[in-house]
């Protein structure tokens, strides 16, 4: 019998933890003379995310660009399928929702395989940001499948039309950039384990018999270390994890990303 196993093979990831700004590859440009920025308050998660003014002090017009570095994607299988996602942040002030982002502003998200030519995957003005929202942190997840086996770039636009000035600056964060492979892999139930699932919180797996189950971080640090003998939940936060799963002289090493 063969049980399908549902898994997320990270390609991609970026959460601007790191105080280098753009991140390596990355490019920040536009005509606007305020740019993307590394954020430390307001963020969506952790100690920094990236962050445009959406509202400022200076009077100013003109674009603001975030861009990833190349990423290159595989070829995938009729049942997977490759997933984009990031989280973002409404501007807030003092805790409340801050609803100055301008009905003649932008912002836009865009992929490209040549970095010239661009197509929208998500464009919010004010009316179709702001409809039922509030400054809680927010998830957009796009199957981009369609440019499989190939080279992409994808950007954050802010197009600033508007050169009123208020009275203090307040800001569009995004965090945790993620391209992944949402994988149906297939194992014999004779194996390691029964099933596995990823969550937003974790890994729940069930084995088949006594098996030892490691999680290193990416860096190779060892977090988890365990004899499983039964279902387990391994509560995690968001990032990349290598899992090795032994039984015997059986080993199993999967990448996983929880997003």
């Amino acid at each position: 019998m063969l049980l399908s196993i549902l898994t997320q093979m990270a390609i991609f990831y970026e959460d601007f933890e790191s105080t280098n700004f753009p991140p390596s590859g990355w490019t920040n440009s536009g005509t606007r003379n305020t740019k993307w920025v590394r954020r430390t308050s307001g963020v969506v998660f952790g100690n920094a995310s990236a962050g445009v003014q959406v509202a400022q002090t200076a009077s100013e017009t003109g674009d603001a660009i975030l861009q990833t570095p190349q990423i290159n994607l595989p070829s995938i299988g009729q049942n997977d399928s490759i997933i984009f996602s990031f989280y973002y942040r409404l501007p807030s002030v003092g805790g409340s929702f801050d609803t100055r982002f301008k009905s003649t502003d932008t912002i836009k998200v865009q992929i490209s395989t040549d970095g010239n030519n661009w197509n929208n995957l998500v464009v919010w003005d004010s009316t179709t940001l702001y409809t039922n929202a509030n400054n809680q942190s927010k998830k957009v997840q796009l199957d981009i499948s369609a440019y499989q086996n190939s080279s992409v770039y994808i950007r954050w636009v802010f197009i600033d039309n508007t050169s009123s000035t208020d009275a203090y600056n307040s800001y569009f964060n995004i965090d945790s950039v993620f391209i992944g492979i949402k994988a149906s892999k297939l194992y014999e139930n004779t194996k390691i384990i029964s099933y596995m699932r990823i969550s937003s919180f974790g890994i729940e797996l069930l084995p088949n018999k006594p098996i030892s189950v490691s999680l290193y971080t990416v860096d190779g640090k060892k977090i988890y270390n365990s004899n499983v003998d039964r279902k387990v939940f391994i509560p995690l936060r968001r990032g990349l994890y290598v899992i090795e799963m032994k039984s015997n002289n059986t080993l199993k090493r999967e990448k996983i990303a929880i997003e």
